[in-house]
């Protein structure tokens, strides 16, 4: 996928253009009269007739005024329904009408410019059809003059359409070929490849010797055994803060012994999107070579019903030390990431620590497909986060957590449970089980069982919250948020 500036005329007569209702300077001169009566309506608009040759497909965009939520949210619907995915030609959009030196127009017109390029990729791309054409994954941004501006928006909108899509293929891929050494091994790959990086795997022999007791437990039902995955990129010097963040990884998930119906488990392969995530952003922070040292942590694990699979009720001992209760063996995701925190809470002293998961079902009840649940032991870390949801439209809502909750993680027999007594408050629950593991380090929670799937016709990752994390780090970059 390619995201380039263009000049204005000639279009890409191949392209798919996108205008303005509203920046009627930039409409093409043979296309006037057609563009006049697409204006009448208060919808987006499209056609492939009447366009003298200049593009191939003519889209006009009922609203510019970015700065609205509600706007953003329905032009980026617009899109969607306008560009059915895989796109097979390039796009051509209108950028030449938009103050650039703005960081508000900036960063929500680069929302919708990454969702553009998200259009390029589709689920037959992975190969597993014998017959697939390819999507011609070019965007054009036409502008009348070049600026530096101009520049770095198309530069940012490439580094963070190419790393979701690197977490969306990984997310996609089915089970059978995306075991914990599979990601394992991708993680190798691609730190071999790029400068400034290194990678870290901790086998099962390992990551018992470390005392990932949770970790092991979650793991040691399957043939396919756990593993702990480090990407570190370093972009700054070696005494620079560190920024972390840690990823569930469950490559399927059955629910162990606790198993769960057929159709709770028709999705499990993307109970690994977390990971995902932490790994595309990896290389969006690469490509855009930010000045940050950045470490992702990925607790990949396949929870499975074998022989030697963790029981309801066993105690294990967790890498902060504490004794954790199993209740619940399909409530596993808290305890792969419990080690994965605190290891990396104690490896790499970080400033702001900060985990992704597909934690919890009650926090899709409470929010829905497109907000992610948001809960910190930090209040600037959290308002942080929430700017860059409020900038990318990458939508976070925070919800409590606090002392009030300590009955809900303790256990009879063990420091603490995996599952809260009473079935209440699931989504926070989890979170402040989490909470116990971070060694008291700013952390934030980003529950994205929501918003880690596109829902429609069929079910693929989003690449969410890859936006929002880069735009925090982006923040950290331009001295807009104080450190922690």
């Amino acid at each position: 996928m390619k995201c380039q500036l263009a000049a204005f005329t000639p279009c890409p007569p191949d392209a798919h253009l996108v205008l303005w209702k509203n920046h009627t300077d930039a409409w093409p001169q043979p296309l006037h009269s057609l563009l006049d009566e697409m204006a009448q309506h208060d919808e987006a608009q499209s056609t492939t007739f009447g366009l003298h040759g200049v593009c191939q497909q003519l889209s006009l965009l009922p609203s510019s005024q970015l700065d609205s939520p509600m706007v953003l949210r329905q032009l980026t619907e617009s899109l969607t329904n306008l560009l059915p995915s895989p796109v097979s030609h390039p796009i051509a959009i209108d950028i030449s009408g938009f103050d650039l030196a703005n960081p508000g127009v900036f960063a929500r017109l680069r929302t919708l410019l990454v969702a553009l390029m998200n259009r390029f990729y589709q689920l037959p791309q992975l190969g597993y059809r014998q017959q697939q054409k390819e999507s011609n994954g070019q965007l054009w941004l036409l502008i009348r003059e070049a600026n530096i501006q101009a520049h770095e928006l198309a530069w940012q909108t490439q580094a963070i359409a190419q790393g979701m899509l690197l977490s969306r293929r990984l997310a996609d891929t089915p089970a059978n070929d995306c075991r914990p050494q599979d990601v394992a091994q991708q993680a190798a790959a691609w730190a071999a490849t790029h400068p400034q990086t290194h990678c870290e795997i901790l086998d099962e022999h390992a990551i018992r010797e470390l005392g990932m007791g949770c970790l092991n437990a979650t793991g040691k039902g399957s043939k396919n055994p756990p593993r702990l995955v480090t990407l570190r990129w370093q972009g700054a010097a070696e005494n620079a803060p560190t920024y972390a963040f840690v990823g569930k990884g469950i490559t399927f998930d059955t629910g162990g012994l606790w198993l769960k119906e057929g159709e709770g488990m028709r999705t499990m392969k993307y109970d690994m999107c977390g990971a995902a995530v932490v790994f595309g952003l990896m290389e969006i922070v690469r490509t855009l070579q930010l000045p940050l040292n950045v470490v992702a942590v990925m607790a990949l694990a396949e929870n499975m019903p074998g022989e030697n699979a963790m029981l309801p009720g066993d105690v294990v001992k967790s890498h902060a030390g504490l004794s954790v209760e199993i209740i619940n063996t399909d409530a596993e995701g808290r305890l792969v990431l419990a080690d994965a925190l605190s290891y990396a809470a104690t490896r790499f002293n970080p400033a702001a620590l900060i985990d992704v998961a597909t934690l919890t079902g009650a926090v899709v009840k409470a929010l829905g497909y497109d907000i992610s649940g948001l809960m910190s032991n930090h209040v600037q870390l959290s308002q942080q986060l929430q700017q860059a949801a409020d900038l990318t439209q990458d939508r976070v809502w925070p919800l409590p957590l606090d002392e009030s909750f300590d009955p809900q993680v303790k256990s009879h027999i063990a420091d603490l449970t995996n599952t809260p007594p009473n079935n209440a408050a699931i989504a926070v629950s989890a979170a402040h089980f989490l909470s116990q593991f971070c060694h008291q380090k700013p952390w934030a929670h980003l529950d994205v069982s929501g918003t880690a799937l596109s829902r429609g016709k069929f079910t693929q990752a989003s690449g969410r919250p890859a936006l929002l994390l880069t735009q925090f780090l982006l923040g950290l970059c331009e001295g807009k948020t104080k450190d922690l």
